[in-house]
């Protein structure tokens, strides 16, 4: 790729500025400037609920914002931010009624019991003051003061340089706060009942925050924002791509990446009614390529066969050094990685399930852009990752979007089809989970067959009535009508075409044939899986018979798979947590087989098999 131009954009209110290649739609600029723009037909320019005011020179007016903007308001510069591009520098003025509320995020993930030991420690001592008889050095006197209590402590620089002034201003009686036996800061007067941590989720689509009580283990609150990275672009090879070839490019995905955790920080503090600066420890887990972004570490290894990265072990590095604005020398931890394309993420996923405890034979598969998955069997792990593409989270389906307000989420089709929507909003679009929905009764009703090929309209006549008046030619081949324009938020037909029923299959073929990679390499049937785990938001709000009907997962009895929530989030508390998980992630990411698929003769074998639906049930009649 070569290199692009970067313009600066600044926008109101707030006067936030950012830096994007040209080109860059505004509703994409925004979002990675922490503005979420109402877009709720996902992009089409057919809503007209993106209007922002521009003062500058963007991409010129097209079709859709001349249909849908006033004369008045073109003259005043307003534009449809979802089919304008910045092509120089500008300002932009985002009207109240344009913020949108944000997608769906899970945040939740279900905490087990751990003992408290994240050997963050805060220890009040009260000082006997320095006189002629006592030249004892300030650091020397407070260390004295710990040994009385069975700890050793270590100086540390950056806390030693004002040591002697924070003693004197304090009556010596003050807070020494250790992590190990390291001083990581000190206070006046007794503050041992605030200390805390934060545990990061760093998703390449979303973030998510957790801020816990280190001493009791309580969870005090949770903030999540979408990831300002996907400006830059949606998928792990476009940002390794960005980093690799643009001119800062990876200095601007790291300053991304450092903003988006500092606002988390923030609004985490504000909610809980906590100081930053009592914040002494953060974890953070995420794919491989996000954390050496966040790292600042060269990641053109990843874009590269074969695909090694530059470090895999977990770093310990400081809050100051990262640019976070908790407590200076507050550690912040990174988990191990397994391999160029499966993360900490997943070693936190299989953390969180205490992976090992009984040696049953367990899968695991984590999805979204990049799903990644592990096979426990025989006391081995098989781990591998594979890319799904955005269709599980809308993007790239004709009516897709994300799990937003409005979005269809589920679908039956009976003697007719019924969907619910997020909220109960009007239907706006579909997101992941109603794409597998409608899909896997699309093959039910026999609207498509296991080749995924859609009926025609003069096909349908076996199927009833108001099924069959659904389908529709359109402009590309046959369209199937899940909400008819009358029922629509949008005032336009919401339908699956012929081609997102084929990115269904490639994305869910990707996974599917990971999937049976790793069985394969493993020696394991279906019948042999004692339980499937699916993770995050897309395995938490999916159906599992659905994703069972279209060939997403192993066919196995309902039961035996579980939804797990935000594992990786939990995985990062757990570490956060307790010095104990620290070390199962670490052996856990030592020990783990990683298949390489891009060399795998097998999974390409599998992908074509996969990709065809599972046989088709008789269809209704």
């Amino acid at each position: 790729m070569s290199k692009r131009k970067m313009v600066r954009v600044v926008f109101e209110p707030g006067g936030t500025e950012l830096l994007v290649p040209a080109g860059t739609l505004l509703s994409r600029a925004a979002a990675a400037a922490g503005y979420g723009i109402e877009t709720p037909c996902g992009g089409m320019g057919i809503c007209g609920k993106c209007k922002v005011q521009v003062n500058g020179d963007p991409s010129p007016l097209d079709s859709n914002e001349r249909r849908l903007l006033t004369e008045q308001e073109i003259s005043q510069g307003f534009r449809l931010a979802c089919r304008t591009k910045v092509s120089s520098d500008i300002t932009v003025h985002i009207p109240p009624e344009s913020l949108s509320r944000i997608q769906k995020i899970l945040s939740q993930g279900v905490l087990r019991l751990c003992e408290a030991d994240s050997r963050v420690r805060k220890v009040y001592c009260e000082l006997d003051q320095p006189t002629l008889n006592d030249e004892r050095a300030a650091f020397e006197r407070l260390a004295d003061c710990l040994a009385h209590r069975q700890l050793n402590l270590r100086p540390n620089l950056n806390v030693v340089r004002t040591i002697s002034r924070t003693l004197r201003d304090a009556g010596y009686k003050v807070t020494a706060v250790m992590y190990e036996d390291k001083l990581i800061a000190l206070e006046p007067g007794d503050t041992t009942s605030h200390c805390y941590g934060i545990a990061y989720d760093l998703g390449s689509t979303t973030i998510v925050g957790y801020l816990l009580d280190l001493a009791t283990g309580r969870e005090l609150a949770v903030s999540a924002l979408m990831n300002p990275q996907t400006v830059y672009g949606e998928d792990l090879v476009s940002r390794i791509s960005f980093a690799s070839t643009q001119e800062k490019g990876g200095d601007i995905l790291r300053t991304a990446a450092v903003d988006a955790l500092s606002r988390i920080a923030k609004a985490l503090a504000r909610s809980a009614g906590v100081r930053l600066e009592n914040v002494y420890k953060a974890t953070v887990v995420g794919n491989t390529c996000m954390t050496h972004l966040l790292l600042g570490i060269d990641v053109a290894s990843l874009g590269q066969s074969p695909y090694v990265p530059a470090v895999c072990a977990d770093i310990t590095t400081s809050a100051q050094e990262l640019d976070l604005p908790i407590s200076p020398e507050a550690p912040v931890v990174i988990l191990p990685n397994v391999a160029g394309f499966v993360g900490s993420d997943l070693v936190a996923v299989l953390i969180s399930v205490e992976w090992e405890k009984d040696g049953r034979t367990r899968l695991a598969v984590d999805i979204g852009t990049n799903g990644e998955m592990a096979l426990l069997h025989n006391g081995k792990t098989y781990v591998c990752s594979a890319a799904a593409g955005p269709a599980f989270e809308g993007a790239g389906i004709s009516s897709g979007m994300r799990g937003s307000p409005g979005a269809i989420d589920s679908v039956v089709i009976s003697d007719d089809v019924y969907i619910s929507t997020i909220e109960n909003r009007r239907p706006i679009g579909i997101c992941g989970s109603g794409l597998v929905d409608a899909v896997a009764q699309m093959l039910d009703a026999g609207i498509i067959d296991e080749s995924g090929r859609m009926l025609s309209p003069n096909e349908a006549s076996s199927l009833p009535e108001a099924i069959r008046r659904r389908l529709i030619d359109g402009e590309r081949g046959p369209e199937f009508i899940l909400v008819e324009k009358r029922h629509s938020g949008t005032g336009k037909p919401i339908t699956l075409t012929q081609t997102d029923i084929r990115h269904v299959q490639l994305a869910k073929g990707s996974i599917r044939a990971a999937i049976a990679t790793l069985m394969r390499t493993a020696e394991v049937d279906d019948e042999d899986l004692s339980e499937i785990l699916l993770a995050g938001a897309f395995g938490n709000y999916i159906r599992v018979e659905s994703a069972i009907r279209i060939g997403l997962i192993p066919s196995v009895a309902r039961e035996k798979v579980i939804s797990i929530g935000n594992a990786a989030g939990t995985g990062a508390r757990l570490a956060l947590l307790c010095e104990q998980e620290m070390q199962t992630a670490r052996e856990l990411a030592r020990k783990a087989e990683h298949l390489e698929l891009a060399v795998s003769p097998d999974y390409q074998m599998e992908l074509m098999d996969r990709m065809m639906f599972p046989k088709v049930r008789a269809p209704m009649h």
